[in-house]
């Protein structure tokens, strides 16, 4: 049997690059050898209740890095690497790197910084083994690419990641959207707007843009305050960003905001059944340019919320732009009062609003699990 060793360092997360890890998992797990790489073994029983994924059939190997997972895959006939910047070298006979994002452009402090330090890198790769720790930190402080060349084949998770990577690895990839972890069915519809991403600190990583939201909410029409409209912000919340959740409840409270943190799978479903309407900011007041990272790689959230009929309203750049076609099945935004005007119009305008949700779930069956398998095992049976 195929021996497979599946790398995420971060399985604990339990974000949207460990849905497309662990629906990954489950699926190769019903056919291969399937063994899970990282520093923390992944919950079973979590990843069952809240993601709807099965690990039950797969191994656990813990690797606390990339040097640890370089080493571990000489032990695989297939290596996938599913971890976010990782630069893991692949040593199995196949490699494949599922990437989320290849990171962004190098900025000139890191550019010299990498001159510096890349011909000492040369000199301790000629020494071979005894070195490989220091390497590995020579080779976080430069532009090495090198360890790209140890993989057969790269997978991205949607077209936004595929031009990235083309731009920085010089590399081309078939495309592998994630599948969402549930697929959630439309009930009665309340006058409920729903956004759903983690909650932490923000500066310089993949923000949520939760307060952004919360200014746009306070700007839509007052009579629609009257009216029962709320906003509901939905998401895990780890134990360090305590303190940058706290500031969001300060920045709601007497509001017809409801911050709902670390809630079950199930209750996740619940919110999307009964949401009118969902929005997705990630990327806002960003630079496409020098930051490219912080925006929406892909969306698995959104995807969800469409299957269960809430009119998607999504930033304009980015992965949710590829899944939402706007004006057909979903809007797009760029500016925050685009954003108040256009989710203003939707409100006022049912049946515009009801033939956007009716094709919202139509376009969401191009994403789901099912699809996932079939491009999977084509991508696969090419290897």
């Amino acid at each position: 049997m195929i021996k497979v060793g599946i790398y995420n360092h971060h399985w604990s997360t339990l974000g949207g690059g460990e849905v497309s890890a662990g629906s990954l998992a489950e699926e190769l797990s019903k056919t291969y050898s399937v063994t899970l790489l990282g520093p923390e073994k992944p919950d079973v029983d979590t990843f069952k209740r809240h993601l709807n994924i099965d690990l039950s059939l797969c191994e656990f190997e813990e690797v606390s890095g990339d040097l640890e997972a370089t080493k571990s895959s000489e032990n695989f006939d297939w290596f996938i690497n599913h971890s976010f910047s990782s630069r893991a070298i692949n040593r199995a006979p196949l490699g494949i790197f599922i990437v989320m994002f290849p990171g962004d452009p190098l900025k000139l402090r890191s550019k010299v910084k990498s001159g510096v330090w890349s011909p000492m890198l040369r000199v301790v790769r000629s020494l071979e083994s005894k070195w490989e720790r220091f390497e590995q930190l020579l080779q976080q402080n430069t532009n090495d690419l090198s360890w790209i060349n140890s993989y057969e084949k790269f997978f991205a998770i949607s077209e936004y990641t595929k031009l990235w990577v083309s731009k920085l690895w010089g590399r081309d990839c078939e495309i592998l959207y994630p599948p969402p972890s549930r697929s959630p069915i439309g009930g009665q519809k309340e006058r409920i707007i729903l956004s759903v991403g983690r909650f932490f600190e923000p500066k310089g990583r993949h923000s949520k843009k939760h307060f952004d939201l919360i200014e746009a909410f306070k700007s839509l029409d007052d009579s629609y305050f009257q009216d029962g409209w709320r906003l509901v912000l939905a998401g895990g919340c780890a134990e360090e960003d305590q303190d940058h959740l706290d500031e969001i409840k300060r920045a709601v409270k007497d509001s017809a905001i409801d911050i709902l943190v670390n809630i079950s799978g199930d209750e996740l479903e619940n919110l999307y059944s009964r949401a009118a309407i969902y929005w997705h900011a990630t990327g806002y007041g960003e630079s496409a340019l020098t930051s490219p990272s912080r925006f929406e790689h892909f969306g698995i959230s959104v995807v969800e919320a469409m299957s269960a009929g809430a009119v998607p309203v999504v930033f304009e750049i980015g992965g949710p732009s590829e899944i939402v076609q706007s004006g057909v099945n979903g809007l797009h935004w760029r500016e925050l009062r685009d954003l108040v005007d256009k989710t203003n119009q939707l409100i006022s305008d049912s049946s515009w609003a009801d033939s956007l949700r009716e094709a919202a779930v139509k376009r969401s069956n191009d994403f789901q699990k099912e699809r996932y398998k079939i491009r999977l095992h084509k991508l696969l049976s090419t290897v």
